[in-house]
């Protein structure tokens, strides 16, 4: 049976997309095997359960690696540049045979970082290795992998009355014309300070009927978007009176089970602001987009309101002014439905609207096919624990 890594890597490198890079050179001076046997022999001091290698190279040093290593270790194998596994896939028998051996090809660190963690693999249990072979710009991206890997902290989230003291709003930007608003509204729990709806309208009486009723308070602002949707964004935060702020788009949906942990991680002082991952499920609700960066399209959504926060940008806007740490809660996956909910057209439409925004700095384009896999392969495995993560604070 395939494991998960091998199924994503896959998918990944079954897409080729339009200017790839190619790494650097590959070069390595010293004895190929002796660097083999000495970091196994690390990885056995430590006993480690996996080895974790940051840049295939050119597939040599872990070829050696696979062929020395004991069965029972997990060689991991990551790798930023889809092209440099494509040179050599075919040459490398080992990927295929080598017990316990791996690849997890992305050009994403972040899919790196959450594959490695969800499925049991951490810094404290296995050994790091970053691949001598590799130079230039590849080494340097891959070191950073190794950084956020080992720099993450979990932490446990304070679990008292203090945040039962801790207010906090929700709030949305939406346009008129949003289908299932019903269930975006009957999404968000009763027990929230306010969830404030910030239209694109000018007048109240544009504003369609929504016909549930939660009980939670909503508050309704009418403001044309007029290309802005920093300015949008701006008028919800400062219309929030809560503590802390979630926002969510109306094709997107936070799980349900974990509403209650918003309140735990905002009791806890160092960190301002919570990232969570996001799922775009195509074409169906069982499948999820991933690969170069689809998946898992981190978003800041939770953070602490202070007169620092704002946002900025028209497009694609930022969250500025957070002066603590930063989060990842990665067991709150945000679904965002959009190809569920909208058409072809209806989601050309949109994109057409982003890119006349962008005033031609960059397009927005939807291919007729997608890199996908079946959602648990993204999911946490049941056998995992991993609770809230702070982010080390490296610049990439």
């Amino acid at each position: 049976m395939k494991h998960a890594f091998d199924i994503y890597s896959e998918q990944t490198l079954s897409f080729k997309l339009a200017g790839q890079k190619q790494s650097d050179d590959f070069s390595l001076d010293c004895d190929i095997e002796f660097f083999a046997k000495k970091h196994l022999n690390f990885a056995k001091k430590a006993n480690a359960s996996a080895l974790i290698l940051f840049g295939a190279g050119d597939g040599n040093f872990a070829e050696h690696i696979a062929a020395l290593k004991p069965q029972e270790l997990n060689l991991i194998i990551c790798e930023l540049y889809p092209e440099d596994i494509r040179k050599f896939q075919q040459q490398y028998l080992f990927l295929h045979t080598a017990s316990n051996t791996h690849l997890l090809v992305d050009t994403s660190i972040w899919a790196h970082l959450l594959l490695l963690l969800q499925y049991g693999f951490t810094s404290t249990t296995s050994h790091l290795v970053l691949n001598p072979s590799i130079k230039g710009e590849s080494k340097k991206n891959h070191q950073n992998i190794q950084k956020l890997f080992s720099g993450c902290k979990t932490i446990q989230t304070p679990d008292n009355n203090e945040n039962l003291k801790i207010k906090i709003s929700a709030g949305a930007i939406l346009s008129t014309d949003e289908p299932d608003l019903d269930s975006f509204i009957s999404s968000f729990p009763i027990w929230l300070e306010e969830l404030v709806l910030v239209w694109d309208c000018s007048d109240a009486e544009e504003i369609p009927l929504i016909s549930c009723d939660t009980g939670l308070k909503i508050v309704n602002i009418c403001h044309r978007l007029n290309n802005d949707f920093g300015a949008q964004r701006n008028i919800m935060s400062d219309s929030c009176k809560g503590d802390w702020i979630i926002y969510l788009d109306a094709d997107e949906r936070f799980p349900e089970k974990q509403w209650d942990q918003l309140k735990k991680i905002a009791s806890y002082k160092d960190c301002d602001g919570w990232y969570f991952p996001r799922m775009t499920l195509y074409p169906d609700e069982e499948h999820c987009r991933m690969g170069y960066g689809l998946w898992p399209d981190l978003q800041l959504r939770f953070f602490r309101k202070t007169a620092e926060t704002k946002f900025i940008n028209k497009i694609h806007e930022q969250l500025t002014g957070l002066k603590g740490q930063t989060g990842l809660l990665p067991e709150a996956p945000i679904k965002h439905i959009t190809h569920l909910l909208k058409n072809r057209t209806e989601i050309e439409k949109k994109l057409a609207a982003f890119n006349n925004v962008a005033a031609g700095r960059f397009l927005h384009n939807f291919g007729t096919e997608l890199p996908r896999v079946e959602n648990s392969i993204l999911e946490i495995q049941k056998n995992i624990s991993l609770p809230p993560i702070i982010l080390p604070k490296i610049i990439f």
